[in-house]
C-alpha cells in the first residue's frame, strides 16, 4: 500500500509470533497499534479550496484522502486543508508581485505513485510544466481532470502529508482487528449502548477473546460506557430477561437512557429492553397516536413507548406488565418526567396478566368511576398495544369481553408485533395477518388452516387490517406489526352472533 507503514488488517499475532495479547497487556502494544500515514497533496490557489470541497461539480471530489478507507472511523478526523510551506517556484499573481496564498488538499494516498519526483533535478523544471508533474505523481487519477485542475484552478503537486494515526483515534474494530488472533477474525462489528452499558451478543469465535474485546471498548469509550457486557443465551422467561456476562468496568446495570428527550431508569438485568424498537416508537407516535387519545399498552416494559406518548401528544395511558420491576420503574420514570401518576392521574400502570388487562378495557375495572361507567359505558383505548412477538396474536382472544353495542363510536385500532416466516405462496406480512385472524377468529377443527384472511377481515368485518414489517430477527424470520380496527361486526363475531 502506498504511504503507509503498516497494514492496519494485519493482525499482531503475526508479527509477535507466540507473545500472547491479552486483556491486561494490549496497551504495551501501542507503537504496534499507531499507524502512519503518507499522503499526496494539490497545492491549490486559497480562493479555490471552498468550491473544490464543497461543490458538487468539483473534479477532484472522488480522490480526497477522506474517501480511504485507512482513515474511516478515524476520531477526530483528519483536516483536509493544510498550509503549504513554500509557493510553487516562479509562482505570482497577475498584476501583482506579492506571492499567491495558497493551499494543499490532501488527495487519497492510493493514487500517488508512492515516488517524489521533486528529488529529480532533471525533472524539477521540466518544460512539461505542472501538468506532467501531476501526472507523473498521481497516476491514478485521470489526466482530463488533472488537465481541468491545472488550467481552471491553476493546481500544482503539493508537498506529501505525514500522518500520524495513533491507537485512540482509530475505530474499535480496527484496533481488533490488529489483536485478535485469525479465528476471531473479522472482529465484532457493532453493539447495543445502553446507558453507560455497552452490550455485545459475541459470535462463538470472539467468546474466548471476550475479556480482551470488553478492556478495549471500555478505552477507547470511557467516560460515556463504564460497563461492557456479552449476552448469555436468548431472551426468555416470564420477563424476557437474559443472562449477561460481564467483559470489563463496573457491576453496574443500573441505567439511565434517553430518548428523544425522555429520561428512563431501569436495572438491565432485570428487565427487557430494546434500543432497535426506537425508530418504531418514533413511528407509533408521529404517524398513529392523536393529542389526547387513551393509549393502552399490555406488556409495556419500562415504559418507553408510553411515557413518551404521554409528553410529546399529551395522551392519557393504561399501562400494563407481568415483571414487576418493569411497572417499578415505568412508574418512576413517568414520575420523573413530570407525569401524572397518581390514582386518576394522566398514567395508570398495573402490574398483571396481559390477557386480564386487555378484559378489563373492555369491562371497565382498569378505568376510574365516572358517570358514564357507572351508566355501563365503557371508555374503550383508542390504541392498545401488544407487543410481545413470541405469543402476541394468542392474547386477541380478550377482546370478546369489550362491548359490541352501539356506543363504540370510534373503534380503537389495535397494533400486533408477531415474528412471522414466509411459506411457499405467502409473505412474512400474509403470514402474519394469518396469525392475527386466527387468533381473533380461531377455525377449530379445520384439516387445513386457512390462508389469506386478511380479505375477509377487510371486506366482511370492515377491520382495515395493515402489516408493516418492522425488523429482522433471524434469517428469514421477521417482526412484523399487524393492526386493525375493533369493529361492531369483529366483536359480535368473535361473541358468536
Amino acid at each position: 500500500m502506498p504511504y503507509s507503514s503498516r497494514n492496519f488488517s494485519t493482525s499482531l499475532f503475526l508479527q509477535l509470533g507466540d507473545t500472547e495479547i491479552n486483556e491486561e497487556n494490549w496497551q504495551s502494544f501501542s507503537d504496534e497499534l499507531n499507524e502512519t500515514l503518507e499522503l499526496p497533496s494539490i497545492s491549490v490557489p486559497a480562493q479555490h479550496v471552498h468550491w473544490l470541497l464543497s461543490n458538487k461539480d468539483s473534479p477532484i471530489t472522488p480522490f480526497l484522502a477522506s474517501h480511504m478507507i485507512e482513515l474511516e472511523g478515524i476520531h477526530p478526523k483528519i483536516k483536509l486543508v493544510r498550509d503549504c510551506n513554500e509557493q510553487p517556484d516562479g509562482k505570482v499573481n497577475h498584476g501583482d508581485q506579492k506571492p499567491q496564498r495558497r493551499k494543499r488538499i490532501l488527495l487519497d494516498s492510493h493514487l500517488s505513485s508512492g515516488r517524489n519526483i521533486k528529488e529529480n533535478n532533471a525533472l524539477e523544471h521540466s518544460p512539461q510544466g505542472p501538468l506532467f508533474e501531476l501526472t507523473q505523481q498521481l497516476p491514478g487519477v485521470p489526466e482530463n481532470i488533472l488537465q481541468r485542475l491545472v488550467e481552471d484552478f491553476e493546481v500544482t503537486y503539493g508537498e506529501p502529508e505525514c500522518i500520524h494515526v495513533l491507537y485512540q483515534n482509530q475505530p474499535i474494530t480496527r484496533i481488533l482487528s490488529k489483536i485478535l488472533p485469525s479465528e476471531a477474525q473479522p472482529p465484532p462489528s457493532s453493539y447495543e449502548q445502553i446507558g453507560h452499558v455497552a452490550h455485545f451478543n459475541l459470535r462463538q469465535p470472539h467468546i474466548p477473546h471476550g475479556k480482551l474485546i470488553g478492556r478495549v471498548v471500555l478505552d477507547r469509550l470511557q467516560p460515556s460506557i463504564r460497563t461492557v457486557v456479552n449476552k448469555l443465551g436468548e431472551v426468555g422467561g416470564p420477563y424476557r430477561t437474559y443472562q449477561m456476562d460481564l467483559l470489563a468496568g463496573e457491576d453496574d446495570y443500573f441505567v439511565h437512557v434517553i430518548e428523544h428527550g425522555v429520561s428512563l431508569f431501569f436495572d438491565l438485568k432485570n428487565v427487557y429492553w430494546c434500543t432497535r424498537l426506537e425508530g418504531e416508537r418514533t413511528y407509533m407516535i408521529e404517524n398513529d397516536f392523536k393529542p389526547n387519545q387513551l393509549i393502552a399498552d399490555a406488556f409495556c416494559g419500562v415504559g418507553a413507548l408510553c411515557i413518551r406518548a404521554a409528553t410529546a401528544k399529551g395522551c392519557r395511558v393504561l399501562a400494563n406488565d407481568l415483571n414487576p420491576d418493569a411497572v417499578a420503574y415505568c412508574e418512576d420514570s413517568a414520575s420523573r418526567n413530570g407525569i401524572d401518576t397518581s390514582q386518576n392521574g394522566q398514567f395508570q400502570v398495573q402490574c398483571g396478566d396481559a390477557r386480564q388487562f386487555i378484559m378489563n378495557l373492555g369491562i371497565g375495572v382498569s378505568e376510574s368511576s365516572s358517570p358514564e361507567e357507572e351508566a355501563g359505558v365503557s371508555n374503550l383505548p383508542d390504541h392498545l398495544l401488544l407487543n410481545f412477538p413470541l405469543d402476541s396474536p394468542s392474547f386477541l382472544n380478550a377482546l370478546r369481553w369489550w362491548p359490541s353495542g352501539e356506543n363504540i363510536e370510534s373503534p380503537p385500532r389495535i397494533h400486533v408485533y408477531t415474528f412471522a416466516r414466509g411459506d411457499e405462496v405467502r409473505t412474512e406480512a400474509e403470514v402474519a395477518i394469518d396469525m392475527v385472524a386466527d387468533g381473533l377468529l380461531p377455525e377449530g377443527g379445520a384439516v387445513e388452516p386457512s390462508k389469506f384472511r386478511g380479505q375477509y377481515l377487510n371486506e366482511e368485518l370492515g377491520c382495515n387490517i395493515q402489516a408493516r414489517e418492522i425488523r429482522d430477527a433471524a434469517p428469514g424470520k421477521l417482526v412484523i406489526c399487524v393492526s386493525f380496527s375493533v369493529t361492531r361486526l369483529l366483536l359480535r363475531r368473535m361473541q358468536g352472533d
